[in-house]
C-alpha cells in the first residue's frame, strides 16, 4: 500500500505545480504595438502626481543616465507607448506611474514592496516579481494589466 501512496502523492504534487505554472500570466499574452516617433513634452502642471514627483518622473521619462543606472532604461519601456517610472516611498516600498509618450500625461500606477518587472512590448506589469527569498510578508507577486481606455491598472492575480 505504501508504494501506491507515494505514487499518488507525486502525481498530486506534479498536478499542483503544472496548474500553478498554467495560471501565471506571461508577458507574451499581453503584447501591444510599439510606438514609433518622438515622445512629446512631459506635462507636469495641473497633475498632482506629476507635480509631487516631478524629478523622479522627468528623469525616467527623459532617460537620464543616472536614473538608468538604478532603474533601467527610461523613455519607451512599457506597453507600447508608455514610460513606466517608479521611486522609493519608504522601506520595502516602491510607487509607480506611467507617462504616455504620445500625450505627455502622467497616470498613477501600483505600489510594490520590492520591484517591478515590465516589458516595452507588453501591457503586463509584475509587482514584487517572483523569486524573492526574503521573509517579507507583503512581497507576494501580483500581476497587473494596463487598461488602455481608462489608463488604470487592473489586478489579475
Amino acid at each position: 500500500m505504501k508504494p501506491y501512496f507515494k505514487i499518488i502523492t507525486i502525481l498530486f504534487i506534479i498536478g499542483l505545480v503544472k496548474e500553478s505554472f498554467a495560471q501565471t500570466p506571461l508577458f507574451r499574452n499581453y503584447k501591444t504595438k510599439l510606438f514609433i516617433g518622438m515622445p512629446v513634452r512631459l506635462k507636469i502642471k495641473g497633475n498632482v502626481l506629476a507635480e509631487r514627483y516631478k524629478t523622479a518622473i522627468s528623469n525616467s521619462y527623459y532617460d537620464d543616465p543616472y536614473i538608468r543606472k538604478f532603474h533601467g532604461k527610461g523613455g519607451l519601456n512599457f506597453a507600447g507607448h508608455y514610460c513606466f517610472v517608479y521611486w522609493g516611498c519608504g522601506s520595502d516600498c516602491q510607487h509607480g506611474a506611467i507617462v504616455d509618450l504620445q500625450t505627455g500625461n502622467v497616470y498613477d500606477g501600483p505600489t510594490a514592496a520590492r520591484q517591478f518587472e515590465y516589458k516595452r512590448w507588453s501591457r503586463l506589469l509584475i509587482v514584487n516579481r517572483p523569486g524573492d527569498k526574503s521573509d517579507c510578508a507583503v512581497c507576494q507577486p501580483e500581476y497587473w494589466i494596463l487598461n488602455e481606455e481608462t489608463k488604470r491598472f487592473v489586478k489579475i492575480k
